[in-house]
């Protein structure tokens, strides 16, 4: 018999899994299916792959630098646009057009 305490002991947590159904057929077809579908994209992308990683990466990049400093002009554009637009009307520039 334990004597009793004011601190709680932690006891392992265990439960009680039992799966609904198991089909062992339609798993090793699943299995062959993935298997041929990889064969598949190894053989298709083989001839495809020449560059290394690396070079992969530093293109990658290359066109996330161009996107971002296209997407940064048009927001730059828009933004001189809608400040030489509120100058005109607003403005005491009325001169210019």
């Amino acid at each position: 018999m334990r004597l009793p305490t004011l601190f709680k002991l932690s006891r392992n947590k265990s439960y009680n899994y039992t799966p609904r159904y198991y089909n062992e057929r339609q798993e090793r077809i699943d299995k062959l299916r993935k298997a041929k579908a990889a064969k598949t994209d190894q053989e298709y992308f083989k001839g495809y792959r020449k560059k290394s990683y690396r070079e992969d990466w530093k293109t990658m990049k290359s066109m996330d630098r161009n996107k971002n400093s296209r997407l940064r002009f048009f927001v730059i554009l828009i933004i001189l646009f809608a400040f030489a637009y509120a100058a005109i009307k607003y403005g005491k520039l009325d001169f210019l057009l």
